[in-house]
């Protein structure tokens, strides 16, 4: 395909920059809370993600997810948790000692879908992505190092491509909001189903940290994932606001288009129940695979070679956090990120947005 370079966005050129800051830490002033004490069951997360959910009003690229988070001990014994792979993956690759500190637990059931621009074309349309859709499950562990300025995170993702889950979904939203038809499902990616994981390994590191009444925070992180996408990724993300909840429990930048789970709030770390805070951020990928595109080991009747697709990609976000109880909160996102393929109709840059609802417990 013809390639059209495109220039990453402004806050992702400038991210490289960023990271290269050191006269900035973290507030010693500031309590850094501990992960002792995770309670059996500490909370559960709604994320609704939709490219309708933006100015722009689109319907393509990812086109949405839904997925739901669990938090607590309790998962780590649920029939379907992936918790006792996870720990062996750890200790394999030797990436964290599982057994010597206080570690958080959740797990995440979610789908997420994939479309190209024209919904109504039921042919394969080679000059644009093609249809993709992942059902999955995803356990992840977290602990704190370095007196609780850095958060380590693993997460083991199991699912399923090409299942007619999403096609179902997305057809009976189109149906009730009076929306075009996708008629071009049973051309999407590795069509009929197959299974499909990914590890993945970050860390996030406290740069600021102040303790005002407006609390301002930064932080960066660095990821890298094997599996249905193959990265690795460097971020640096901020908030500000009237901020109550620690640092490590706040993470937008652990998204591949649908976020990655979390681990939940302890009873310690509740301080409050005014918290109102923006938040942005910025990320810079460099992706060797995405199973999306590409496809796995089954025929798809649409995919992407290697040379097709960008292999650097910049991201980013912006977003707002209001706590509208004790133990609720409402977010709202607007995610950005510059074009994956190098030509075609689908040479353009993604934009989508998403609803999340936390409670803790």
């Amino acid at each position: 395909m013809v390639s059209r370079q495109r220039p990453l966005p402004v806050a992702a050129v400038l991210l490289s920059l960023a990271l290269l800051t050191t006269i900035t830490h973290a507030d010693d002033s500031t309590p850094i809370p501990t992960l002792k004490g995770e309670p059996d069951d500490s909370g559960w997360s709604l994320q609704m993600d939709n490219d309708l959910l933006t100015p722009k009003n689109h319907d393509r690229d990812y086109t949405g997810g839904i997925a739901v988070t669990f938090a607590g001990k309790r998962v780590q014994q649920w029939p379907i948790s992936l918790d006792p792979a996870l720990k062996t993956f750890n200790r394999w690759l030797k990436v964290t000692d599982v057994d010597s500190r206080p570690t958080l637990h959740s797990m995440q059931i979610g789908i997420a879908a994939f479309a190209p621009q024209d919904l109504k074309r039921s042919d394969v349309n080679i000059d644009d992505r093609p249809y993709a859709s992942l059902v999955y499950v995803a356990n992840s562990r977290e602990s704190l190092e370095d007196s609780g300025r850095t958060a380590i995170q693993s997460t083991l993702t199991v699912g399923m491509l090409g299942t007619h889950i999403a096609k179902v979904l997305q057809k009976e939203i189109h149906k009730y909001s009076n929306s075009d038809s996708p008629q071009g499902w049973k051309h999407q990616i590795a069509n009929g189903g197959e299974p499909t994981l990914r590890y993945t390994y970050a860390s996030q590191h406290l740069l600021v940290n102040t303790n005002d009444r407006f609390r301002f925070e930064v932080k960066y992180s660095n990821e890298g994932s094997l599996g249905f996408l193959t990265e690795a990724n460097t971020s640096i993300s901020a908030r500000w606001g009237i901020i109550k909840t620690p640092w490590w429990s706040f993470a937008p930048d652990r998204a591949e288009y649908f976020s990655q789970p979390s681990g939940g709030m302890l009873k310690a770390s509740r301080r409050g129940t005014s918290e109102f805070y923006i938040w942005t951020g910025a990320k810079l990928r460099a992706r060797a695979y995405n199973a999306f595109l590409q496809g796995q080991f089954r025929d798809s009747e649409l995919r992407y070679d290697p040379s097709d697709i960008r292999p650097i990609l910049g991201e980013a976000w912006i977003g707002i956090t209001k706590q509208v109880t004790l133990h609720t909160r409402v977010s709202w996102i607007m995610r950005y990120q510059s074009s994956e393929l190098r030509g075609g109709n689908g040479d353009r840059d993604l934009v989508w947005g998403s609803i999340l609802l936390n409670r803790d417990f």
